[in-house]
């Protein structure tokens, strides 16, 4: 008797595919950093929905009806996010100066995995059982700010602190004036040492 086929691959936001075997074929390997510990995760950079239809959704779609050949097109508007993100005029020289940056138009595959992972990601706020800190700068051009309002009010933790920076831009630890910075790391600082103290180490 022939042995039972292995069962399909669930599915997600890969589509079919495991997850590395998706990345693969997309021609990028997966690496995720973050510490953990029994009580929790520390982990920066996720990528956060906006709290409005994503402009170039019926371009996207379009471009979908290719079948996946326009992936590689940086044919995306450029809305020059790196000026969003960066506050600070030394600091944006120092970053916008960068000759590994990507200065292209984004390209149509990578905005629509994005889209897809937000889409993914904002369907799911309500799993999240963990305490956190979420922390947004109200002038952010990257990301809307209440997005990060959405996460706190979908979230299921019974321990869950927002913290709004008036002002502030996108990447409020590298981007900002050093006072700013180290406002928001005091803060960050300040509600591990309260957990630590509450959950233990």
């Amino acid at each position: 008797m022939p042995p039972e086929p292995p069962p399909p691959p669930s599915l997600n936001f890969w589509g079919d595919a495991p997850q590395e075997e998706y990345y693969t074929s997309q021609g990028v390997r997966n690496t995720q950093s973050y510490f953990e510990t029994p009580h929790g995760k520390i982990f920066t950079q996720s990528f956060l929905p906006l709290d409005r239809p994503v402009k170039a959704t019926v371009r996207l779609f379009m471009y979908g009806l290719l079948f996946g050949l326009a992936d590689t097109w940086a044919a995306m508007p450029d809305n020059k996010m790196v000026g969003k993100a960066i506050k600070d005029p030394e600091k944006l020289k120092i970053i916008a100066g960068n000759p590994r940056r990507y200065t292209g138009p984004p390209r149509v595959g990578t905005m629509r995995e994005i889209a897809r992972v937000c889409e993914h990601i904002q369907s799911n706020f309500h799993r999240v059982t963990a305490p956190f800190l979420t922390v947004h700068g109200t002038a952010d051009g990257v990301t809307c700010p209440t997005s990060s309002q959405l996460l706190y009010d979908k979230a299921s933790s019974e321990d869950k602190t927002l913290k709004m920076y008036e002002g502030m831009y996108h990447s409020l630890i590298q981007g900002e004036p050093d006072e700013n910075a180290n406002l928001v790391l005091g803060d960050m600082r300040e509600w591990i040492d309260e957990r630590v103290e509450r959950y233990g180490a």
